[in-house]
């Protein structure tokens, strides 16, 4: 199956998405394909916030990952083409070998678009992203106990969602939020911050703009997202930083995906989110801060 992604007007891109056909085996070649309108259809983005290095899958398209990989399925159809790992990029070389980060946090699909598929109940399935590296190109071979979450959403016809596949233990869990994307005014942004840190759940963050020297979000607990918040475009471009409630020091200095220094330089009718996550004392998954572009 294709798949046919939103195109959302400030981008170039243009996407594809699947149909689905009601029973489909995970394992059959998905071989039929609609084009979905987006005003007849349902939009997601999906972002891997876990935090664990376990599952993880020997078979995997890349050793540079620690924890699962996955492939997302809605009603028995595939729609990433490449598995969606924590960093869907190249931070690490190895497990011990940190580098310079290029792209940590990119969801799916890429920032600023959304994947169309059919709204009303959808079944989704995460599921490890095991290949037969036999066969060329690569397909998807999954086996029993590869499904890692099957759970249910209910999606409404031209609404946006993002999904955070994140760690509650003892299970993978997906939490589900709508994202409302009514446009910013002329000559300002939107931002808003989504808590999914997993050293202390009872933590309570705060985003901070070095610029401003002033909080613009606070108090989101965990496994929350925050409203938006619109601001006016900075002269000059700014850090941001994630404090904890009621304290003064710099918790994580945020990065945006794809780049190597702090610093954040918004642009007009843009909405961006700040996403928190990771834990100490877990290789790869150090507390940090990523910016993506809803729109």
């Amino acid at each position: 199956m294709r798949i046919f992604k939103y195109f959302i007007p400030i981008c170039s891109l243009v996407l594809v998405i699947i149909s689905c056909e009601k029973d489909v085996n995970l394992l059959d070649e998905n071989t039929k394909s609609v084009s979905l309108d987006s005003e007849n259809s349902a939009n997601i983005k999906v972002i891997d916030v876990f935090a664990g290095n376990t599952p993880v899958l020997p078979t995997a398209p890349s050793s540079l990952y620690t924890g699962p990989q996955v492939f997302i399925y809605a009603n028995g159809a595939k729609l990433n083409g490449s598995a969606l790992g924590y960093i869907n990029g190249t931070q690490y070389t190895s497990l011990t070998t940190p580098t310079v980060p290029t792209a940590q946090g990119q969801p799916f699909p890429i920032s600023s678009v959304y994947a169309n598929i059919p709204f009303g109940n959808i079944r989704f399935d995460i599921v490890n992203a095991r290949l037969n590296l036999a066969v060329v190109p690569n397909v998807p071979a999954p086996i029993k106990g590869d499904t890692l979450l099957t759970f249910n959403a209910t999606l409404e016809k031209g609404k946006f969602y993002s999904f955070y596949m994140g760690d509650t233990v003892p299970n993978v869990r997906v939490t589900v939020k709508e994202d409302n994307l009514t446009l910013p005014e002329y000559q300002t942004y939107k931002i808003r911050l989504a808590n999914f840190l997993m050293n202390n759940p009872t933590d309570i963050i705060t985003l901070y703009s070095r610029r401003q020297q002033a909080e613009i979000i606070t108090g989101i607990t965990h496994k929350n997202v925050s409203d938006w918040v619109q601001l006016p475009l900075p002269v000059l471009s700014d850090t941001l930083e994630i404090r904890q409630t009621g304290s003064p020091l710099t918790y994580i200095t945020v990065q945006a995906v794809g780049v190597i220094t702090p610093g954040f330089a918004p642009v007009g009718l843009r909405m961006y989110t700040v996403i928190a996550r990771g834990k100490s004392n877990v290789v790869g998954k150090a507390p940090s801060a990523s910016i993506i572009i809803n729109r």
